[in-house]
Parts: structure tokens; sequence; C-alpha cells
């Protein structure tokens, strides 16, 4: 009709007014299950016929049952916006089909004669994840949630009481769009931040997913900790927290930071992008209340074939054949599997503007002291024998190690200046200010004697900031493509993803933004 209408202006006498009114009910219904407000026409006598022809098409093509509602003055930019929402019947069953199912793991019991015990290992690390995919699939094909979520249409906030569109869903990264890429980001709305805006996350694609993982060269004998714990006797962690806050303070100051958690406009609506400033300082040597975990199978196998050495800072092949590897599996049990629980809570880090925790498909698990990854009820974990030719092939794929660590202006900072403020033990006064700000009932000259004790001293002149030379190695990166790059394998779902998507990558060419991608 529109094409048509582009050529003539008679398209309505063109198309009998049944047809014109069906196109038009059927477009607000692709709007409302957008999450979008529905402007009536001007003529008061369309409006109500217009309003339940949509109602109908709603039921008919998606078995919705709603209601509409005008939106109050002050909501809307003009008068006579009308949404709709689900009937109370409808907002119980969808609560109850996607939300308030008991969780349950659909994990086959494992046999502890089988294969894959500490006693018993895998002879390799590829045919322990030969054994694991078969158990991931198994266990997603009994899981008739997930296989909800995969299907689903449309978004239903029952928070708000409307439909939102996708990206605002909490399970996008789960559903089956066969066009995002198995190893792509998926742009996800995932909270309100206290200033009012929502914040996004670039999320690892998990379609077809139940697991998460964790590699590991051993079996360690203590607990399976976050590295802030592993010392068992220490309570308080001041000394080791003060660390990860001034790497938190430089990380404001990089160009990209300030941009993205300021937010960008793209099709009318703002983009936030959460830079986790602490899963940051996990990722760069310093010390958290997070375990990382992977949705990548090759991240997971390097970890778990390769050992650190903290000297060098590099990582080798294990060879030694007497020693067995671990794979822990983490099951996501939804619906509740990125809500804080009692003790831990999983969350995303994903692709960030520091390539680390992107390369690996990062997750953290933020844990308290004294939980134990080995213990958790959703944890599977199976072991394999370390060969050398297995270990040398996948540290191969990995360029040695430089897929999952690429070298950027933070990992720079950290060698030529962080490093050395750390080993002598000086703080800036404005990361004394962050930890204050943090500490209830805490001052300035209280933190600063806890810090004193720890033969911590605090440098009132500097202020954490990357290096002059540091920033305009970044400003070089953009001119080389670095923004293409990055924004590469970043997908928004939906049948309008591409736009958006070209949206995103136009972002430098906007003269508001260009101060963030030009010296």
């Amino acid at each position: 009709m529109l094409y048509q209408q582009a050529k003539s202006t008679d398209v309505f006498n063109q198309y009998d007014n049944g047809t014109i009114d069906d196109a038009m009910a059927f477009c607000n219904a692709l709007m409302t299950l957008k999450g979008l407000s529905l402007p009536m026409p001007p003529f008061p006598q369309m409006v109500e016929p217009l309003l339940k022809l949509t109602q109908k098409l709603l039921k008919e093509e998606w078995g919705i049952n709603s209601e509409y509602y005008l939106l109050p003055k002050g909501l809307a930019k003009t008068d006579n916006v009308w949404k709709y929402r689900l009937t109370l019947d409808d907002e119980k069953k969808y609560a109850d089909r996607f939300y308030t199912k008991p969780q349950k793991s659909t994990i086959r019991v494992i046999d502890s004669l089988e294969k894959g015990t500490e006693t018993n290992p895998f002879e390799n690390v590829n045919e322990a994840f030969d054994y694991i995919k078969k158990l991931e699939d198994d266990a997603y094909a009994n899981d008739t949630l997930l296989k909800d979520i995969a299907a689903q249409h449309y978004f239903y906030d029952l928070n708000f009481r409307q439909f939102r569109v996708s990206w605002a869903s909490p399970y996008v990264a789960l559903y089956n769009d066969k066009n995002i890429p198995s190893n792509g980001f998926i742009v996800n709305q995932n909270q309100v931040h206290p200033n009012g805006k929502f914040h996004f996350t670039l999320k690892p694609n998990l379609r077809g997913r139940k697991f998460l993982y964790r590699g590991q060269s051993q079996d360690y004998p203590k607990p399976c900790t976050p590295n802030l714990f592993r010392d068992e006797k220490k309570s308080y962690f001041l000394d080791d927290l003060i660390w990860s806050q001034e790497m938190e303070l430089l990380l404001k100051t990089h160009p990209l930071v300030k941009l993205l958690e300021e937010g960008v406009e793209i099709m009318h609506d703002r983009f936030s992008i959460l830079m986790n400033l602490t899963g940051l300082a996990q990722h760069y040597y310093h010390k958290t209340r997070f375990l990382d975990l992977t949705s990548d199978v090759d991240a997971a196998k390097f970890f778990a074939t390769t050992n650190y050495c903290g000297k060098t800072d590099e990582y080798a092949p294990v060879h030694e054949t007497d020693k067995v590897g671990m794979i822990y599996c983490y099951e996501l049990q939804m619906p509740s599997a990125f809500i804080p629980q009692k003790g831990y809570h999983l969350s995303v880090i994903g692709k960030q503007v520091f390539m680390r925790s992107g390369a690996q498909h990062g997750f953290l698990l933020e844990m308290d002291k004294g939980m134990d990854l080995k213990t958790m009820p959703q944890v599977k974990k199976f072991y394999f024998r370390h060969h050398p030719d297995v270990s040398d092939e996948i540290f191969k794929q990995s360029n040695n190690g430089k897929k999952y660590f690429t070298m950027d202006i933070l990992e720079e900072a950290w060698t030529t200046e962080y490093k050395k403020r750390l080993e002598d033990g000086i703080v800036s006064a404005d990361t004394v200010r962050l930890n204050v700000s943090r500490n209830l009932g805490e001052t300035f000259d209280s933190i600063s004697q806890k810090l004193k004790a720890r033969n911590i001293t605090i440098d009132d002149t500097y202020h954490p900031a990357f290096a002059p030379d540091l920033i305009d190695k970044y400003y070089d990166s953009i001119k080389e493509g670095w923004w293409e790059e990055f924004c590469n394998d970043i997908y928004f779902y939906g049948g309008d993803g591409a736009l958006y998507k070209d949206c995103l990558m136009r972002i430098p060419k906007q003269k508001r933004y260009k101060w963030a991608f030009e010296k």
C-alpha cells in the first residue's frame, strides 16, 4: 500500500476501507509488541474501531488477550495516544510461564563410575568437552523454560505492566535468533542506574546454552573462591580493594568510558553501556570478590591447559602427564540464574572498551567469603589428563595466549606505572575518598590510618589518569579502524537490529560525539 502511495495520490481509491483498516491495525499490533505508544487518527469516529481491531489481531495472530488504555497527559507528546497491556489473567499466565516456575536441574544424574572423575579422568580436555557438550545438549532439550524463552516473540515487562522492545528483556541473549553468530555480543538493557538512566551490557550470545565454564589446570586443595578470599586467615581487605578502586578512577578518565557511560543516542533511544569497572580490575591483575566464568569453550580449554607465571606475566601450556586438569560447569537455572542469591550473584562483564573480558566471553560470579564453587548445587566438575600435544595445539590456536590477553593502553598503564605504585604502596588521595564514599562510618582520616598500618602511603598530588602518550595511542587506533572492529561483533536483537548497528557504527561521525574520537 505504501509503495503504491508513493506512485499515486489515489491510493485510497485502490483499496477498500477494510483492507486499509486491517493494515493499520496490524501495524499497531506490531508497534505494540515493540513497546511503542500508538497515536490515533485525529478523527474520533475512527479511534474505537481501530483499537478494537488491533485488539482482535493481537488475539488472533499471537494469542494475546489485551486491554487498551489512554496514556495520561504528560506521558505523551500529543493527545489521544494509547497503549495495550495484557489482561490480569494473561499477566499471571505470562509470569507463571517465564518467571515463577520452580528451578529444577535438567541434567541427568552422573554415575560416579563414568569417566570424568578424579580417579577416572578423561584422556584429554577435548574428550572431556565432547562429553560435556552432549550432557549440555540433553539438559537443554529437557529444559522446557529455556525452550519457551528461546521461542519468545515479544517481551512483556511485568514491573511496568507494558510491552517493551526485545532488547529490554533479561532473556534476550537466550533467544533463538540464528542471524546472530554464536560468538556475538547482544545489546541487553539490564538495570536502571541511580541517575535514572537505563544501562546496557554487551552480553555474550547464550542461544542454546545451559552451561558456563571455568577451566583450571589442576584441582587446588583449597576452596574454589575469588582471589580476594584465598588467604583464609584474612578478614579485612582494605589493602587489596584500594588498588582495584584506584584502577576504577583510572578507567573513568578514558574518553570512550566517559562517552558510553554517559550514553549515545541511537534511533531516538539513549544507550548507556555499563562499563564494569570492578570486573575490569579483576581482569587486569587486581583482587576482587569475583570468580571468572566463560560461555566460550575454547577459552575454558585454554585456561584448563595452561599455567600462569606471575613473574613473567605469561601463560605456558601444561606438559605434565601425571597431573589432571578440571572443568567446572555452572548450570544456568532460569528464571533466577542472574538474580542475586544468598551468598552469590552471577552477572555479565561481556564486551568492554578494554578487550580482555570480551575476548574471554566473560561472566562474573560475585561470591561472599566462605562460598565455594565446588560445593554449589548448580555446579558439576569433570577431570581430564593433561596431554602435551593437546595443550600445545590449544596454546597455538590462542596465538600463544594473545587471543585472550590483547595488548591495550590499560595493560600498558599497568606495566609502566600502576604495578610500581602498588609495589611501592602509594595510593592517590582521590582513591581514598572513593573508598570512604562506599564505607558508611569511615572518614578520610580513619581510612588513612588503616592504610598507614598496612604500609600504604597517600599521594595527594597525583590524580589517576592515562598518560598523554597513551591517550595519543588511543586516538591513533581510532584512525586505524578500532571503532569499526569494536562494533563488528555487537548485535541488536530484532528485525531492525541491522539499522541500530549501522547507527552505532556511525557514532564517531556525529559532531556531538567527536570529542571522544578525535584529539
